[in-house]
């Protein structure tokens, strides 16, 4: 049966109400037709490890997808690719083989070039990853001299709840898109990651890069729940507050990473439901260059400079006494 053929076929079967017929991902010779718009340069980035722990494991897989974009959402082409193994210098466990097809053969002796890494992320304005927090550990601990740039993250960066896609993982929001994927190798999950953004959101009808953009490029509000008592954990864990140590202050305590419209409402929570009307909280500011990061520098030499004026008012709030000048 001709490809022809077969499309006749899956139109027939989805018209049918009985069936839904999904492709198998191809690479599209482009997005978006050159129109002269000034463009900016995004990578899609993703790794792969010996396991989840960046300070106990190691990368062995490093793939990155360069793409043009415009600053409203459009992709225009995919530019070139950068794959590398890397050797962990330890056995790669069995489950990580069978999941990503990477044996120890095939890393065996590899290095990943540093140089060739900077030199080709030199003109990148942005990296995108699926799960950034993980990507970004991995990629800082593997490459600490290479210079920050901003991150997004497709996972978190996009409220695909409200879309209706319950699952985050690569796989399941292309199967939504009506498309499918061999994954777990680098290349193709950056390549599926670019065709994603290049999609548009069932109910808003907006681009999905524009909404990554929309939220991954504003600052963030770390708030920090020092000193809380012991008996709120299944409280602040049910509104979705993670366990940390501080970058700077290396102290433990839960903290939430909050958009600056969502901050006025949060304090009043906190001051009303944990800390009985009276807080001053330690609240950090991060933006997309820092954000992600492992390394804690970044949080107090940029973002916190870059706002003042913002973390000035966030601290007003949740203690009315303190004016700054």
């Amino acid at each position: 049966m001709s490809n022809n053929e077969l499309q006749k076929l899956a139109i027939r079967l989805n018209q049918s109400e009985q069936y839904r017929v999904i492709t198998k991902y191809k690479k599209p010779d482009f997005y978006t037709l050159d129109d002269n718009s000034e463009k900016l340069i995004g990578v899609f980035l993703d790794i792969e490890s010996t396991g989840l722990s960046y300070r106990d494991d190691k990368l062995i897989e490093l793939g990155m997808v360069k793409f043009e974009y415009t600053v409203d959402g459009r992709i225009f082409c995919i530019l070139d690719e950068f794959h590398a193994y890397q050797d962990p210098n330890c056995r790669i466990p069995d489950f990580i083989t069978q999941l990503t097809g990477i044996s120890n053969d095939m890393v065996n002796g590899r290095q990943i070039d540093h140089m060739a890494v900077a030199s080709y992320l030199a003109n990148v304005d942005l990296i995108i990853a699926h799960n950034a927090e993980f990507d970004r550990a991995f990629f800082e601990s593997t490459f600490p001299d290479i210079k920050p740039k901003a991150w997004a993250c497709s996972m978190y960066d996009i409220n695909w709840n409200s879309e209706k896609i319950e699952s985050h993982k690569l796989e399941y929001i292309a199967y939504k898109y009506n498309f499918f994927y061999e994954g777990h190798r680098a290349i193709t999950d950056c390549l599926v990651g670019i065709h994603i953004l290049s999609q548009q959101l069932y109910n808003s009808k907006q681009l999905v890069l524009k909404e990554l953009l929309s939220n991954a490029l504003q600052p963030r509000f770390k708030l920090w729940t020092k000193n809380a008592a012991y008996e709120h954990k299944d409280k602040l864990r049910s509104r979705r507050y993670k366990w940390g140590t501080h970058p700077t202050e290396f102290f433990k305590a839960w903290f939430i990473e909050l958009p600056e419209n969502k901050v006025a409402a949060e304090i009043d929570y906190l001051k009303t439901e944990i800390y009985n009307g009276r807080m001053n909280i330690p609240i950090d500011i991060v933006d997309a260059y820092d954000r992600f990061s492992i390394k804690p520098p970044l949080v107090t030499t940029n973002a916190t400079a870059k706002y003042l004026n913002k973390l000035d008012w966030v601290n007003t709030l949740q203690n009315p006494s303190k004016q700054h000048n």
